[in-house]
């Protein structure tokens, strides 16, 4: 049977994602929407899809009913309460949890974000950079500007995080408001809210937020902060496409032999 795949969304990298999945064994249909209304219900009864690709950020629902998820595959990205209501009798595959698909994802985040620095001419050879947190995106970026002679520091909101970052080679400090900071800029990977006012020293420098939205101020406003969200789809959507080609072609051929 001939594999029918909806591709949902308006990130430029499941448009090339659409493109790269078409073969003679698959028919392949794009939908470029930020919502779930009567139109893609309509389109989803005339094509009836065999797998559904959902985008990374969640669907606007507009309709009573979702047609075509209970008969479908689902990959799904990041859901709200409004999808968990939708989605609590379907098993759906999520692709942003995929351990593979992560660690790719962070490396081209953090080779998205010195492609932002190089676009804005700033070097980061000798400089002091400040990483907050030491998940993957961290640890990548890390990896990426010491090899280009950056002083690299990670702060950190635990005591066994500090040990690792120190173990890992870097300068380990807690992330505290009463422990200063003195770096040419901050680069933040903790998706909460946690600067604040109270940390008046680590204010003075430039600050990217490589975060999920809404980033990390707290009730701030700064002329120096950035947040840079989707940067892989932003500066690489073809190889971030691949990374979701080969992702959702592993997760399902895993899904149909389990």
């Amino acid at each position: 049977m001939k594999e029918r795949w909806l591709i949902i969304g308006t990130d430029e990298r499941m448009k090339l994602l659409a493109k790269q999945l078409t073969s003679k064994e698959r028919t392949i249909y794009y939908k470029c929407t930020t919502k779930w209304d009567e139109s893609l219900n309509k389109a989803i009864l005339e094509f009836h899809p065999t797998i559904i690709v959902l985008p990374i950020q969640p669907l606007k629902i507009e309709v009573d009913e979702l047609y075509g998820i209970r008969s479908a595959q689902i990959f799904a990205g990041r859901i709200d309460e409004h999808w968990q209501k939708h989605l609590q009798d379907v098993k759906p595959i999520y692709y942003l949890q995929n351990e593979a698909f992560i660690w790719k994802n962070a490396a081209l985040t953090a080779e998205g974000f010195l492609a932002h620095l190089f676009v804005q001419r700033v070097s980061v050879q000798n400089k002091k950079i400040v990483i907050t947190g030491f998940g993957r995106v961290a640890k990548m970026l890390a990896l990426f500007l010491s090899r280009l002679k950056a002083n690299v520091q990670i702060a950190v909101r635990s005591e066994a995080q500090c040990a690792e970052a120190n173990a890992y080679g870097y300068e380990g400090m807690l992330l505290e408001a009463d422990v200063p900071c003195t770096a040419d800029l901050i680069i933040n990977t903790i998706p909460t809210q946690w600067l604040s006012k109270e940390y008046e020293s680590w204010l003075s420098c430039p600050i990217y937020d490589v975060a999920s939205a809404p980033g990390c101020l707290n009730n701030l406003v700064l002329s120096q902060y950035e947040l840079l969200p989707a940067l892989p789809g932003k500066y690489f959507p073809q190889a971030a496409a691949n990374i979701l080609y080969e992702t959702m072609l592993d997760l399902g051929r895993k899904d149909k032999s389990a």
